[in-house]
């Protein structure tokens, strides 16, 4: 099986390579910059830039001239940042669905000719919570989630009947070895010192660490998904599967109480472990 991983040079991508390399698969990663990065990892990588559909092109193209097929793509590319709606540009939200909404769906029009033409492929797309539930401070990056979960679903409807496969992942925060903030969860610029979005910055940091979530059992969750004969539409994870049925099933009034505890948990913790404006 030859899988496209993208946004393969840090965070999950890499432990999602390193893991379907180990179960015999043939995996290439995507990054900006490919020099020397075969090196330490355990597949090779090959450029891509997620915002350029010219390079997402190139990068199909000489995969399939390399392997003949791409039996899978692995969607990891993400961008993230918290701020409340006031407080974040239009610039800088078209900038996160760049990357999460369009990235993905240039790589889907790129990579789904070839998998067409031999009536089979996958597509996996990485949602998140994000993508189940509108939180507070976090309206960019969920509804980015809630923009590809649609288009993803969508484009599951179109293809499933032609052979192809596409999926949604939808894991919970993951606890990483990696310090708790940076360009992964950062403020957004236009924050001020006394933003309440420092405070929920500090209670995402403290969720990840504190979850029993991994990247590891991610991993082998969608090696389980893409070698599965029987592939289903979404893949909740640990919380997600709990909150999927309460965002379907509750009335809203449980669901402005699930979030309201989560103010009240964000306003207690401060914004002490997170206080720097557009921190990297």
């Amino acid at each position: 099986m030859i899988v496209l991983i993208t946004g393969a040079s840090g965070g999950l991508g890499p432990v999602v390579g390193r893991t379907l390399v180990e179960r015999g698969l043939t995996v290439y990663g995507t990054a900006r910059t490919v020099e020397g990065r075969e090196l330490p990892d355990s597949f090779p990588f090959l450029p891509m830039e997620i915002t350029n559909e010219a390079s997402i092109q190139a990068c199909i193209d000489d995969l399939l001239e390399r392997e003949g097929r791409i039996d899978a793509v692995v969607n990891c590319a993400n961008e993230m940042f918290i701020g409340a709606t006031l407080e974040a540009s239009a610039e800088e939200v078209r900038a996160l669905y760049d990357v999460n909404v369009f990235g993905p769906l240039r790589v889907a029009r790129q990579v789904l000719p070839a998998m067409l033409t031999r009536g089979r492929g996958t597509i996996v797309n990485m949602s998140s919570l994000g993508g189940i539930l509108a939180v507070p401070y976090m309206g960019a990056y969920t509804s980015s989630k809630f923009a590809l979960e649609a288009l993803t679903e969508a484009l599951y409807h179109e293809v499933k009947p032609r052979g192809i496969d596409v999926v949604i992942m939808q894991p919970v925060a993951m606890r990483m070895d990696r310090p708790a903030t940076g360009s992964h969860l950062r403020v957004v610029e236009g924050a001020a010192s006394d933003s309440f979005s420092h405070n929920m910055a500090a209670q995402m940091a403290a969720d990840t660490e504190a979850s029993k979530l991994t990247p590891e059992a991610v991993a082998e969750k969608i090696h389980e998904v893409i070698t599965s004969k029987n592939k289903p539409l979404r893949v909740p994870m640990d919380r997600a599967k709990v909150l999927t049925v309460v965002k379907r099933l509750a009335p809203q009034s449980i669901v402005n109480r699930l979030l309201g505890s989560l103010m009240k948990s964000a306003e207690s913790i401060g914004p002490g472990t997170f206080s720097t404006t557009g921190a990297k």
